[in-house]
């Protein structure tokens, strides 16, 4: 994304970039964020590359899986 500097403010085109940046950002931070928050995954907890994948791959199928618990109830609070 683009970034003012002072004395030096943003052209409308790059405004236009940004937002359509943020909106692809914004879907993928809030999954790193919860990931980070929930399931505690700031730092690999092994040493090589097979395990820090096998861990990574383990936290993103809880994600998902606590995603869709989550849509779960707010279904079953719809009705």
């Amino acid at each position: 994304m683009f970034k003012a500097a002072r004395n030096k403010p943003l052209t409308g085109m790059q405004k236009l970039i940004n937002r359509f940046i943020s909106k692809k950002r914004y879907i993928v931070e809030q999954c790193n964020g919860t990931m980070k928050r929930v399931f505690e995954f700031t730092r690999a907890s092994y040493m090589t590359r097979e395990k820090v994948d096998a861990q990574y791959c383990f936290k993103a199928v809880c994600f998902n899986l606590l995603k869709a618990y989550n849509k779960a109830l707010a279904l079953n609070y719809a009705f």
